[in-house]
Parts: structure tokens; sequence; C-alpha cells
């Protein structure tokens, strides 16, 4: 038998609790555009009868009472209880519910007591599968993909702009060029989900940019870079376009002089860093020695030198971090005139190197998913208390953006306004960080009372 009408379909991202700014009911991220839920909806087969809804409630609110045939929640580590408790809340009044993302692949057992539907790896072919196996009422549990990842990434379509809020995130216009990294940091989780590095190719990305009516636009690529000829073209290709754009690279990428000219070539205005530790012992820790902490300032001197500013990305909790580990990153961050730094917490991600270990150790503390989030302390540090980590952690982003800092760095910067609208927000998330509240949350009963369910703190996950 064969559904028959027009379906009802809401995807939904839940509060990641990332930075945003929010006045009354209106919430800005203070991130980029995710493209999850655009690209999934320019999947649907052309020929299903559907009325869309997208929610993305890092910025808007979940209409609960949606009178929806399906409802499908991309799921990362840190939304898990949110995205379980929204499932369970719409399974109670008899609509359907599929489960995607990050986490779902990692802990498909644990999600699966939550959906009718969940898929496992990414869903390029499998959510066109589901949705003709679902208007023929016969689909599977489970939907995994086993296909070769490079040639279905290589034609992915453009996503569906404009079914966001655009004027609710800080960057709008976000495109996607490649996928994996080439790197096998322990801490990361994409090593985890493929070992593969996948590529779209270059056309389609400049048909994506070209659709792109803002002079704007980020790549959301873990490393854009890892494939040097490949990023050469790429650049190469885009730059007749004009446009503006930013994205993240290894340290790798920045020690190629001619990548870098071709990425200010093609418009890059700024790159994001895992510069991760100012300790080189601890690089060695997690399999990231390519970074050498000798070298970031010439890296960081060459970068500036053709007007790329430089968003630092640094991680506190390593085994060879102690009590100093904190003064010192401020000191190192100020001296290697970073122009936007961020800070984070070590966390063991489900399935991860680093939490095999951990766990091995028995040092994990927390199991409650949603306090993984980079930014609460999951497990027993090796040379301080967790309270010191977290107290550490704090006080690393209090006396990073003072005012002074926050004026100097602008000063600096190749692009003085962002700098100083960039620290501007950090120094607004630095000031409510709470020093003294609880390092861990109180592990939550799942509820499939949504309206309850409690909220973290706005504002975490920067």
């Amino acid at each position: 038998m064969i559904r028959k009408g027009k379906i009802k379909i809401m995807l939904i991202m839940p509060d990641g609790h990332i930075h945003k700014i929010k006045i009354g009911s209106f919430s800005r991220s203070m991130r980029e555009a995710p493209l999850t839920l655009t690209t999934l909806a320019a999947l649907i087969p052309k020929g299903i009868n559907v009325e869309l809804k997208l929610v993305d409630e890092n910025i808007e609110s979940i209409p609960l009472d949606y009178p929806a045939d399906l409802v499908g929640i991309s799921v990362l580590t840190g939304t898990a209880p949110r995205a379980y408790a929204l499932a369970d809340h719409f399974r109670k009044r008899n609509i359907s519910v599929v489960l995607g993302g990050v986490h779902v692949s990692l802990m498909p057992e644990e999600a699966s007591k939550h959906a009718d539907v969940i898929f496992v790896g990414y869903a390029e072919r499998t959510w066109p599968k589901f949705l003709n196996d679902y208007l023929e009422q016969k689909h599977d549990v489970i939907y995994k993909e086993n296909g070769p990842e490079n040639e279905v990434f290589k034609e992915l379509p453009i996503p569906f702009r404009g079914l966001q809020r655009s004027l609710r995130y800080n960057i709008p216009n976000t495109v996607s060029a490649t996928r994996g990294c080439m790197s096998d940091c322990d801490f990361c989780s994409i090593p985890t989900l493929s070992s593969k590095y996948s590529k779209r190719a270059i056309s389609a990305i400049v048909d994506d940019v070209k659709s792109i009516k803002s002079r704007y636009f980020a790549f959301n690529d873990v490393s854009i870079a890892d494939d040097v000829e490949y990023a050469k073209e790429l650049f190469s290709a885009i730059a007749p376009l004009k446009k503006r754009w930013g994205g993240l690279v290894t340290i790798k990428a920045a020690k190629d002089t001619e990548l870098i000219k071709l990425m200010k070539k093609s418009g890059c205005s700024y790159l994001l860093i895992g510069f991760e530790s100012v300790n080189q012992s601890a690089l060695r820790e997690i399999n990231k020695n390519f970074n050498r902490n000798d070298e970031y300032q010439n890296l960081i001197g060459l970068l500036h030198s053709f007007d790329i500013s430089i968003q630092g990305c640094f991680i506190f909790g390593f085994d060879d971090d102690d009590k100093p580990v904190f003064e010192s990153t401020v000191q190192r961050v100020n001296d290697l005139k970073i122009d936007i730094p961020r800070y984070a917490i070590m966390t063991p991600y489900p399935r991860t190197k680093l939490h095999k270990r951990l766990t091995q150790e028995n040092r994990i503390i927390s199991h409650n998913w949603a306090d993984y989030d980079t930014q609460h302390v999951v497990f027993q540090p090796a040379k301080m208390s967790p309270e010191e980590l977290y107290q550490g952690f704090c006080r690393a982003y209090r006396k990073t953006f003072t005012r002074s800092s926050i004026l100097k760095r602008a000063f600096m910067s190749p692009h003085p306004v962002i700098s100083l609208l960039g620290n501007v927000v950090y120094r607004f998330y630095a000031n409510r960080l709470q020093p003294e509240q609880e390092i861990i949350s109180v592990p939550e009963k799942l509820s499939s009372d949504v309206l309850c369910f409690p909220s973290h703190e706005e504002g975490r996950n920067p």
C-alpha cells in the first residue's frame, strides 16, 4: 500500500547551548548556520509531496504541538538527552520519529530506544531511500550508509538555504567542500566515524557559492586544506567570484606559502586553527605532534602578512597539564597576537581513543551526555582536581578577555572590526561563566514531557 497525500515533515536540531545573543524572544547564534537540515531538505526526492518545516532550537522554539506525520532529529553527543526527550514526546503523540547525526552513529543501540528509525553514517543515500520506503509503508528500522562515500558526496546538492531563518545566524551562508580529516587526533570523533577524506566536485562548489547572494560565506569543513592540491584548485576556482570567506585548517596548511597566497586571492578573511596546547608533550599525547609550539609565532606572522585573521583554539585538561597551564596559555595567546582566542575543556566523546583510554583508567566521572559540550569536566584530570580544571578554564577566559586585551588585539589585527566584535562576544560569554557552579550536572531522568525538560545554562558552548 502506498501512502497518499501530502506528508508533513519537521526536521529538528536540538539546542546545543552555543553562544548566542538574546533580546526578548529574538535569539541570534554567534556561529555559522548549520548545513544538516537544509541539506536533508535538498535531498528529499522531487516526486514526494511534502510540507516541510525546519527548526533549529539554538535560535527558535520547537512547536511541540506541530501536526507532523514524521519528525527527524539530528543528534550531537551534547544534545542527546534533549533529542531523546523530544523524540519520546512526539512518539507519544503517535508521530513517527527518525534519529540521525554524529551521536546516533556512535551510539546506535542507545538511540534506537527512542526512535522508530535510526540512520547510521551519512545520509545522502539512505535519507531519500527511507522516504521512498516510508511512502510505501515498508521502511526498515535502521538505515546504514555502506556505499563509497566520496562518490555520493561529490555531487552533494545545493542546500535549501531559503528554508532557514538567515537573520538568526552570525554567518548565515555555509558551504561544504570536504568531509573527514587526514589526521588521527585521539580526542576527535571524526576518525571514529570514517577514515575516508571525501571531496566534493569543485564545479558543484562553485555553483553553490554562486547561488549565495551575500558576499560572505564560511566553509564548515573540519580541515578544508588536507588535500593541498585539491585545495589549491578549489581556491583558484572560486577566486573570480569575488566572495569573502573563512574556514578551518590545520597547522600543516599554514606552512604552505603558495596555498596561503591562493587562499588570500580567493577571498579568505579568517581561519580557525586548532593550536590545542602550548605544551609539546600534550600535543604528542593526542597524536597531534605535527603542531609545533615553536613554529606558532612564524606561522601566525605569515598569515597576518596576508591579512588573514586567526581564531585560535586551545584545550585544557591534557594529562601533562598542571595548574600553571592556564596562566601560561593566556600569556602565550597574548604573545602570539591571536586575533580571537577560544578555549575548551578536553572532552572524551564516545568511542574515541581518548574515551576508551579514560574508561580503562576508570577516570570518567560523568556519563550524562549533556555534559559533553567541551564546557564541563567529565573526567578526572591527571595533575589537578576536576574543580581546579573548571575554575582554571573560567579564569583563563576572564583574563584573556579583559578590556585592555581586547583593544590591543583589535588594534593589531588585520581586520580590527571583526576582531573587536569577536572578542566582545567572548567577553560576554566569559562574564557568564560561574567558577563556583557544579562542574558536572546531575544526570536527568529522560521524560516524555518536553515542556518540563530542564534546560542548561545558555551560552556554555561558545
